[in-house]
C-alpha cells in the first residue's frame, strides 16, 4: 500500500498532528510506503506513485485538480478535516480566508471517496453522510519524568491559544484573583496576551510554540495550573479536546469551560474541573483550585490515566488504518471508468509542466515572504 499525504504546509503543526505523526507510525507498523507533500510541491508523478491520496483541509483549485487527477488514475482520495470550516468564528484569524474558499471546500469534499473527521460532532455539523472519525491524540510523553507534586506555593496560571479568545468573562475573574493573590503568576502563550493586558491583567507573554516545545515549556512552569476557557459556539464545539489531552499527559491539572468538546471527555471533579462561562463561576473555581493542592494532584493522576487509556496515539493510528482500508475496499467494489483521451492528454501535459510550475510557485512564495517581512 502506497500513501501520499498532502497539506497546505506539511510542516505545519496541524499537519503534524493530523497526518505526519500518525501516518508515519502507521507506515512503521504495517510496512506501507508514505510520501508527505505540501500542495504547492505535489506533482502528478507523486500521484502516479501512490494508491491513496490523503488531503488535509483541501480548499483550492489546485487541490481539487490533484484530487480529480488521483481519482482519474483509479486511486483513492481521503479528505481529512478537523474544523468547522463552513462556520469559522469571526475572531479566528482564518475567518475571511475560509469564507473565500468555501466554494472550493465543498467541491473538494465532493471529490473525495471518504471524509475523515476529528470528532463525530464535526461530521454531523458538516452534514456528512458517512464520515470516519480519526480522533486527535495526546502527545506521547507518558514516559517523561513526572511533574513535581502540586503544592501550596504560588501557582502559575497557564493560558495558551494560537488565536484570539472570545471569552471576555475570564479577564475580570483573573484580575480579581490577582488582587487576592498577588504572588500568582499568569503566563499567556499566543495572541490572547494582548487582551489580558488590555483588561488590566499583568501577564508573562510567550509566543506560540511548536507542540513539543510548548509542552516542554508548560512542564517547566512552577506549580502550573492549565486554564482553558472556550466560547459556547457551533464552531468551538466541533473542535477536539486536544489541549486537555496534552495537559493531562504532561501532568498539568486543568480547568475548562463547561462546553463541548470538553464536557464529552472530562469527568468533572475527577479528571478536570468544568466551569460555567461567567465571571463569578470562574472566580470561584480558580480560587478553589488554587487553595487545594491535593485536589490539583488528584486531577493530575486521574486525567493522565484516562488520557493514556482512551486518547493515545495508538487509537488514532488504528482509526487511520480503518479509514484507509475502508476507502480501498470501497474503490475495489466501485471502480471508476477510465479517463477519456482528452483527459489523458491533459494529464500528460500537466505531468510535463509540473517541474516548471513548482519552480514558479516557489519563487512566488519567496517573494510573498520577503514582502511580509518588510
Amino acid at each position: 500500500m502506497k500513501l501520499l499525504a498532502v497539506s497546505g504546509e506539511i510542516d505545519a503543526p496541524i499537519a503534524e498532528i493530523r497526518l505526519r505523526t500518525p501516518l508515519v507510525e502507521l507506515a512503521r507498523q504495517t510496512g506501507c510506503t508514505l510520501m508527505l507533500r505540501s500542495f504547492h510541491d505535489c506533482t502528478r508523478a507523486d500521484l502516479a506513485a501512490a494508491d491513496v491520496l490523503i488531503v488535509q483541509r483541501s480548499d483550492s483549485r489546485r487541490a481539487l485538480r490533484l484530487q480529480e487527477a488521483m481519482r482519474g488514475r483509479g486511486g483513492v482520495v481521503i479528505y481529512d478535516i478537523d474544523d468547522l470550516l463552513t462556520e469559522v468564528a469571526p475572531h479566528v484569524s482564518l475567518h475571511r480566508a475560509a469564507l473565500a474558499a468555501l466554494p472550493w471546500f465543498h467541491r473538494c469534499i465532493a471529490a473525495a471517496d471518504i471524509v475523515t473527521v476529528s470528532t463525530k460532532r464535526l461530521g454531523h455539523e458538516l452534514g456528512l453522510t458517512a464520515p470516519i472519525q480519526v480522533p486527535n491524540y495526546a502527545a506521547d510523553i507518558f514516559d517523561a519524568p513526572p511533574q513535581p507534586t502540586q503544592s501550596h506555593v504560588p501557582v502559575t496560571l497557564l493560558f495558551a491559544s494560537s488565536d484570539h479568545l472570545a471569552t471576555p468573562f475570564v479577564y475580570p475573574a483573573v484580575r480579581a484573583l490577582r488582587a487576592m493573590h498577588p504572588d500568582i503568576q499568569v503566563v499567556v502563550v499566543g495572541p490572547p496576551a494582548a487582551a489580558f493586558e488590555a483588561a488590566g491583567v499583568f501577564v508573562r507573554p510567550q509566543p506560540v510554540l511548536p507542540r513539543a516545545a510548548f509542552i516542554e515549556f508548560a512542564r517547566s512552569l512552577p506549580n502550573v495550573l492549565g486554564v482553558i476557557p472556550l466560547e459556547d459556539t457551533r464552531f468551538a464545539a466541533c473542535k477536539s479536546a486536544i489541549k486537555w489531552f496534552d495537559y493531562a499527559a504532561a501532568g498539568i491539572p486543568t480547568l475548562c469551560s463547561d462546553v463541548s468538546p470538553y464536557r464529552e471527555v472530562i469527568e468533572n471533579g475527577r479528571t478536570a474541573i468544568l466551569v460555567a462561562n461567567d465571571t463569578a463561576a470562574w472566580t470561584i473555581a480558580l480560587q478553589a483550585a488554587i487553595a487545594d493542592a491535593s485536589l490539583r494532584q488528584d486531577l493530575v493522576k486521574a486525567a493522565r490515566e484516562v488520557v493514556r487509556e482512551r486518547h493515545a496515539l495508538a487509537q488514532t493510528v488504528s482509526a487511520w488504518q480503518f479509514a484507509i482500508e475502508s476507502a480501498l475496499a470501497q474503490r475495489a467494489a466501485n471502480p471508476l471508468p477510465p479517463l477519456g483521451w482528452v483527459r489523458r492528454l491533459r494529464e500528460a501535459g500537466a505531468t510535463l509542466v509540473d517541474p516548471l510550475a513548482i519552480g514558479m510557485r516557489r519563487i512566488n512564495r519567496k517573494r510573498r515572504a520577503r514582502r511580509q517581512r518588510r
